[in-house]
């Protein structure tokens, strides 16, 4: 029985060979041609870009077959590249659409396809529901080879590297130029050194050592996601053993960021929203407020009011964000999983860029990391844990959330409120504490995110939360079995 395809906060995604197949590649090619010509937008092309996950490359060129096939024009990438150089394009061409395959930061037998709509922006809900249901009604999937879409001015490759970085350049001080900066490039075996190696090489970074730069589509069988577990160990080493200034990774699609200090440690993706934020305020003389997540710092919020503006809070999904900063006229834009982007750039996370911002820092303040986020949260008074957890989900997590709206669970130390967001719940504490859990977008599971003064208050709730969704996981399979009963 065939699987109904979803688009979830970052796209479609799937295992390869099961979910993310030819067939469904196609199927969602033909929806998005249906949904151009009743709109009669075949005026424009459909920018199409690729990652250097297993099949990519393989994945761009049957969905430009069928797009093709619907006598609609394609430009396709000549080689992998970062997602954020599809969304600048979609948006600088005035495009429609622009349609990316890659599976984001997923493990290496993930891929999958991110659709964006006019000037770049991720696809909204409103947008993937539509496309869902035209995929249901698909009934004849058109293709036409690409040698003779080549005869007909149909499909042409693209390249926008050079513009792309051009970009990214004209919002970095060039002062920056004359530097010692030693930095350490972890590349993850992604595509983010595609954008960030020939930028270094134009903002004259003065050391820039990349690591893992070679194409391998298991990803050296790590996640490829710039998280704290990935990044120490090995890697954190290095850049204190052999006295880098600082350690940059980027994950395999290249719009999220990790960073590491000179002495070996985690600087969270929090700390590089907060601290990006502050410099372009206080060092570059930039206004605006700040959007963020609602599963991010209150560390943003307290440096936004420290300076005079507001942190305006987001359901989950950059295309949130987006529409937040486009709403509040934002200055910067971001989450805790580690992507930002600014006003006048792209409406989508990038770490070709928000690494170019970070390095423009470190070199202006001339202070080691370390030492920069420490005042930043001095600053402010900022001294709260943070904690993330995992909670592996065995019946319908739709039905689960469910229940626990409409049964919210006591727990030993009270809440004040609690916001419910599409697919989260947050509970809300004194002193800004909060506790939230986030349904996963590509997997039956929760993240559980806490912010709390002491340690200790944070692991008593957590631990009493993941006791509550067990209970209620129990509770959801009793009334499936009941109404299994009752069918037979």
């Amino acid at each position: 029985m065939a699987k109904k395809i979803q688009f979830g906060t970052g796209g479609f995604r799937g295992i390869i060979g099961d979910d993310f197949n030819k067939e469904n590649i196609q199927l969602i090619a033909q929806a998005l041609s249906n949904i151009i010509i009743e709109n009669h937008q075949e005026n424009r092309p459909i920018i199409i870009g690729f990652d250097n996950r297993f099949m990519s490359d393989y994945a761009a060129k049957w969905f430009a077959e069928v797009i093709n096939g619907n006598d609609i024009k394609t430009f396709v990438y000549t080689h992998s590249v970062p997602t954020p150089t599809v969304m600048s394009t979609t948006r600088d061409m005035c495009n429609y659409y622009g349609v990316m395959m890659t599976a984001s930061h997923n493990p290496y037998y993930f891929n999958g396809i991110k659709v964006f709509t006019k000037e770049g922006y991720d696809a909204d809900v409103a947008f993937t529901s539509l496309l869902e249901k035209k995929i249901a009604e698909v009934k004849e999937v058109k293709t036409l080879n690409e040698r003779i879409a080549r005869k007909k001015d149909l499909y042409e490759d693209y390249d926008n590297l050079g513009s792309y970085l051009s970009h990214i350049k004209s919002f970095i001080d060039p002062a920056i130029s004359k530097n010692k900066l030693r930095v350490l490039y972890n590349n993850m075996n992604g595509v983010g050194v595609i954008g960030l190696k020939p930028l270094a090489e134009k903002l004259h970074i003065h050391q820039f050592t990349i690591m893992n730069e070679d194409h391998d589509a298991f990803f050296g069988f790590n996640l490829p996601n710039p998280t704290k577990d990935a990044l120490m160990g090995e890697f954190s080493e290095t850049v204190y053993n052999q006295g880098y200034d600082l350690g940059m990774a980027t994950d395999s699609d290249g719009d999220r960021l990790g960073i590491i200090d000179e002495r070996g440690n985690y600087v969270s993706a929090n700390e590089i929203l907060a601290v990006i934020y502050w410099y372009l305020i206080t060092e570059r003389g930039y206004k605006g407020d700040i959007v963020k997540n609602c599963a991010t710092s209150v560390l943003v919020d307290m440096v936004a009011e420290s300076l005079g503006y507001k942190c305006h809070e987001v359901d989950v999904g950059f295309k949130n964000i987006t529409a937040g900063m486009k709403e509040f006229d934002a200055l910067l834009g971001g989450e805790s999983s580690g992507g930002l982007t600014m006003r006048g750039y792209i409406y989508g996370k990038d770490a070709t860029f928000s690494g170019a911002l970070f390095l423009e820092m470190a070199i202006k303040l001339n202070k080691p990391v370390s030492r920069i986020i420490y005042e930043l949260k001095r600053s402010v008074n900022y001294d709260y844990y943070c904690s993330e957890d995992f909670i592996t989900l065995d019946v319908d997590a739709q039905k689960v959330i469910k229940y626990m709206r409409e049964h919210l669970p006591t727990l030993s130390i009270k809440y004040d409120d609690v916001k419910i967001f599409n697919r989260n719940i947050k509970f809300l504490f004194n002193d800004r504490q909060w506790l939230l859990l986030r349904l996963s977008g590509t997997e039956p599971a929760f993240r559980v995110f806490s912010e709390f003064k002491y340690k200790e208050d944070s692991d008593v709730l957590v631990k009493e939360l993941k006791e509550y969704i067990e209970s209620v996981q129990n509770e959801v399979a009793k009334e499936m079995e009941n109404k299994e009963v009752t069918i037979l």
